[in-house]
């Protein structure tokens, strides 16, 4: 993203922590409920409370239902003190084709053709957007944050979100709140479990940013569904979270950003 962020606040936030579950949609909700329960035995085993930002998909892949005991599960979580956030509306990328090689490369391989936001206009991303907060309204649920799938943000997208309405948003790298656009440094833990050697890789890489990240002031530990299924994978991120908890402040994306807004 090419975005003109105003000036990064990070001595306004120390030592902070946010732990992020992406793509939550009925048809991920199995998965989801299971990665929630290794969370909690986090929480438990640190003896904190653990706050998590949720990142809803409304029509993920285009289902457009929303079953009732999925719906009441979500009011669930919000009543338990975890944060909802906006996360596209199909997490498909349906914009114009990849122009160059980098663009093809990042839009169909590295983000497997999911980075919904990665090449819309503002009109187009406003649609989605709108469309997406309307979801949310209907069904009586609060999303004052939007991250786009992948991170992945153009341009006139990034102005869409703050046209929108939404308080803040994030890249892979920074926590940006909205409309001011303060950007605070957020380096995220991710991991990519879709084939072998991108597991291999997802542990070393994690593990080392974990340890250079150590004097950020946020640090994002970014969950997707099936990072419960894989051992190995399953091992690492919650070593690196007890380790977390132990020199952070758990936050949900929408405080650290509240704070990111605070003048240095």
């Amino acid at each position: 993203m090419n975005a003109r962020l105003a000036g990064a606040h990070e001595s306004t936030l120390a030592g902070a922590l946010s732990v992020v579950l992406h793509d939550v949609a009925p048809a991920t909700w199995p998965e989801c409920v299971r990665l929630l329960g290794e969370l909690r035995r986090c929480a438990a085993d640190a003896g904190v409370v653990l706050p998590l930002t949720l990142l809803v998909v409304p029509r993920m892949h285009g289902d457009p239902a929303a079953p009732p005991r999925y719906l009441r599960w979500l009011h669930g979580m919000a009543e338990a003190g975890h944060e909802l956030a906006l996360h596209g509306l199909t997490h498909r990328d349906e914009g114009p084709p990849p122009r160059g090689l980098r663009d093809y490369l990042l839009r169909r391989h590295y983000t497997a053709s999911e980075g919904e936001f990665a090449a819309l206009s503002h009109a187009e991303a406003l649609e989605r957007l709108q469309e997406g907060q309307d979801w949310a309204r209907r069904h009586d649920l609060t999303m004052p944050g939007f991250v786009p799938p992948a991170w992945l943000l153009s341009t006139p997208g990034l102005q869409a979100v703050a046209d929108a309405g939404f308080r803040h948003t994030c890249t892979l790298w920074q926590l940006i709140s909205l409309p001011q656009r303060r950007a605070l440094a957020a380096p995220a833990l991710v991991f990519s479990t879709r084939a072998a050697w991108r597991r291999a890789s997802s542990l070393v890489w994690n593990t080392l940013l974990a340890r250079r990240a150590a004097a950020a002031p946020l640090l994002r530990l970014e969950l997707h569904p099936g990072d419960a299924v894989h051992l190995p994978i399953l091992r690492c991120w919650t070593r690196l979270l007890a380790q977390a908890l132990q020199a952070r402040t758990p936050l949900r994306l929408g405080e650290a950003a509240l704070l990111a807004r605070q003048p240095a």
